[in-house]
């Protein structure tokens, strides 16, 4: 069979946004004065293709263990779909849009970041059928975890991360048994941003969760501590967590804390802890190569990051914005600057790699590395994306979005070069205009398939997928797109 890179676009209906936001960003003009971390132009040319209709707001891809023609799409309403990736044909897989809080912060098919967030399936899929969503739902049930709400403040609403099974692993017409549902664990959060959401079993069989730093702005607000959530080892928010599905040692006993967590034996620190001091992060991947956990955390007003997490490791928010320190300015717009704040934790790690908020974009999109042997190009390279270099608040379209990769080249020590891959018909890459910013409107990097394939499920407001120029896959690429 022939390899080919495939990144796999879908696109909004009037429906529901959803946005890893970045704060209080000019909606309308992202070309600012403040430039801390421009991106250089380059790259290479890629095509858009279709691959299915008829979806709401699909913001995540993933593939089942045993089922390599087949994409399963998170729709944010509630519904997760089974695309056949040869014929572009959809089922309905599951459908939990009765559990959600409802959705459109200003009414129906405006903005919002909560709703069906992610999804995972167990290692051992085809055998046990079961799978694992993110959800964003009401206010019902004693959290897991201590709130950060004072009290008598109810949250926004309340996560959840919840165990189903299929009833016949490996045939979605048959969908998931309603009455499997088992709930491993509910986080109060504080406003209706900053949820993170993603799921991913690691190389080590654990299920590896986002959690934002509970939203609002500057992690400061109503249910949020002094000194931020992030930097808080008693509370799950703006940290990536990690537990393992198939043990009973939790507090509640519905799942397990892997004994070398690196906050397991620390008194009073959360055990399921696995890094912190995010304060988005939207959308993480393992690279299939080496193992490493890659994370796009999406910014406040200046810098988008993408960073490599290590077990323990501590990444500043909200100390620091990218590899700057941050200030968050009281009751004003917060804001990054090269002068120490003197709050930086010792021992805080950098991104990888990072760029502008206002100049280049509004909400970093995490992807994968490329691990394919077709393209030298990509080979070793992580693949992302941003949202919209445009932010139309609150009903869109968001449809000036970028693809990028990064080089092995580095723009300053530890700092890893950013490429733009270039679509026909919209402008070179470093040479968007005011008045001419259209792209593929990102919202989400989705998931690898086999034979050396990637793909990658963004959301967008075209009806385009992407395929790098002069691949011959053996069957008709597709994407996952909605009518516009």
């Amino acid at each position: 069979m022939k390899k080919a890179v495939v990144l796999f676009v879908t696109t909004l209906a009037a429906g529901v946004l959803l946005l890893p936001s970045a704060g209080a960003h000019p909606r309308d003009n992202p070309f600012d004065t403040t430039i801390f971390a421009p991106i250089q132009p380059g790259g290479f040319k890629v095509n858009l293709e279709t691959v299915a209709t008829g979806l709401t707001a699909p913001n995540k891809g993933v593939l089942a263990p045993g089922e390599p023609g087949r994409l399963y799409v998170v729709d944010q309403v509630g519904k997760l779909w089974a695309v056949d990736l040869a014929t572009g044909s959809k089922t309905l897989f599951l459908d939990v849009g009765s559990r959600l809080v409802p959705l459109g912060i200003f009414g129906p098919g405006t903005f919002d970041e909560r709703g069906l967030l992610g999804v995972a399936f167990h290692p051992n899929y085809a055998v046990n059928g079961k799978l694992y969503t993110y959800t964003s739902e009401p206010n019902a049930g004693p959290p897991t975890f201590p709130t950060t709400m004072p009290p008598g403040t109810p949250p926004d609403h309340q996560n959840v991360v919840a165990e189903w099974r299929a009833v016949a692993p490996g045939d979605p017409v048959v969908g998931v048994d309603p009455t499997s549902r088992r709930e491993l664990l509910r986080e109060d959060h504080p406003q209706f941003n900053h949820d993170g959401g993603d799921l991913a079993f690691g190389p080590d069989g654990m299920l590896y969760i986002s959690d934002g730093d509970g939203g609002e702005a500057d992690d400061q607000g109503a249910g949020h501590v002094p000194g931020g959530n992030a930097q808080q080892l008693t509370s799950p928010l703006g940290k990536v967590l990690r537990i393992d599905v198939n043990g009973s040692n939790s507090a509640n006993g519905q799942y397990g804390i892997p004994a070398d967590n690196p906050f397991a034996g620390v008194a009073g620190a959360l055990r399921e802890i696995y890094a912190f001091g995010f304060r988005n992060p939207f959308r993480f991947s393992f690279d299939r190569g080496t193992g490493a956990l890659y994370l796009g955390d999406v910014g406040q007003n200046d810098i988008e990051e993408v960073d490599i997490v290590v077990k323990g490791g501590n990444y500043g928010w909200a100390t620091k914005e990218g590899t700057l320190f941050f200030f968050n300015n009281g009751a004003g717009a917060g804001f990054a600057s090269t002068t120490d704040n003197g709050l930086v934790p010792q021992g805080a790690i950098d991104p990888i790699a990072q760029y502008d908020t206002h100049h280049e974009g509004h909400s970093v999109i995490g992807g994968f590395v490329y691990r394919g042997s077709k393209f030298p190009q990509l080979a070793g390279r992580y693949v992302f994306g941003d949202f919209a270099r445009l932010f139309r608040f609150p009903a869109g379209p968001n449809d000036s979005g970028r693809l990028f990769y990064l080089t092995q080249k580095n723009t300053k020590p530890g700092l890893r070069q950013i490429n733009e891959l270039y679509v026909p018909g919209q402008p070179p890459p470093g040479q968007q205009q005011r008045a001419s910013t259209e792209g593929i409107g990102l919202a989400l990097l989705g998931v690898r398939t086999g034979r050396g394939r990637r793909t990658l499920c963004p959301r967008q407001h075209q009806r385009h997928a992407v395929r790098k120029r002069g691949s011959r896959p053996a069957a008709r690429s597709r994407a996952v797109t909605a009518n516009p």
